[in-house]
């Protein structure tokens, strides 16, 4: 036995087979467009650029079917950390906002006019023989010239508006949430997405994504490369 040479066979093996797998691998992105000499083809597009919509198409309808179908939504919706994060938002903004006067929504003109009318609605039903003595400007202008600080935690329990609030907004996550999703097409948001990348970033996206997989099957290139050297010696040295 011939050390040298089946040296050699394995390692000119193993590097064909990695260089084959190399190259392989290489083509399936290059050369982005195709080369042209005049209307002849010399060298055809790759294939991931030359099938790039149909490679979109493809992912957009498994970002559908899979990824975020309906169930998938659903699942994540109503799962308990979301629930938990969206209590604990609930119960916080309710907190603050409860904690606020009322006049940092509504102005003192808008409530005094809102509170006027249904003073005199309440002195029309239970003491009408007083009504044609209450002015309604009167009244109006009085009650914007008091300065009385109205929270509205003093007027509505913030325990009891998120009682209400609560199975309301887990409802519209259950049933419309999923449906806004569907309804916005994200299978075609993705396939849009994924057809305007150029070449070049569709290429480092997937490399970057599979990196370890291409290694992987150079070097798998290089091992049968090797054993095909290792066992072509002895088939050669064998005559």
């Amino acid at each position: 036995m011939n050390i040298i040479v089946l040296s050699t066979s394995v390692g000119i093996g193993a590097l064909i087979g990695y260089v084959t797998n190399y190259v392989a691998i290489k083509l399936l992105f290059r050369p982005y467009k195709p080369v042209k000499l005049g209307d002849l083809t010399v060298f055809p597009q790759g294939v991931i650029p030359r099938e790039k919509k149909s490679l979109a198409c493809k992912v957009g309808n498994t970002v559908k079917e899979y990824i975020l179908s309906e169930e998938e939504i659903l699942k994540i919706v109503t799962s308990p950390e979301v629930r938990e994060e969206i209590e604990k938002f609930l119960d916080e903004k309710i907190k603050e906002l409860s904690s606020k006067e009322i006049t940092e929504f509504i102005s003192k003109e808008e409530m005094a006019d809102k509170f006027t009318k249904i003073i005199l609605k309440v002195v029309e039903e239970k003491f009408s023989m007083f009504a044609s003595l209450i002015s309604e400007d009167m009244l109006k202008n009085i009650l914007i010239q008091l300065e009385i600080p109205v929270k509205i935690n003093e007027i509505i329990q913030s325990e009891k508006i998120v009682e209400i609030i609560k199975p309301e907004v887990f409802n519209f996550l259950e049933k419309e949430v999923p449906q806004i999703f569907i309804k916005a097409h994200i299978d075609k948001i993705v396939e849009e997405k994924v057809a305007s990348f150029d070449e070049k970033t569709l290429e480092d996206m997937l490399f970057s994504l599979m990196k370890k997989h291409f290694n992987f099957i150079n070097f798998a290139g290089a091992a049968l490369g090797g054993i095909i050297g290792f066992v072509q010696y002895f088939i050669v040295t064998s005559f």
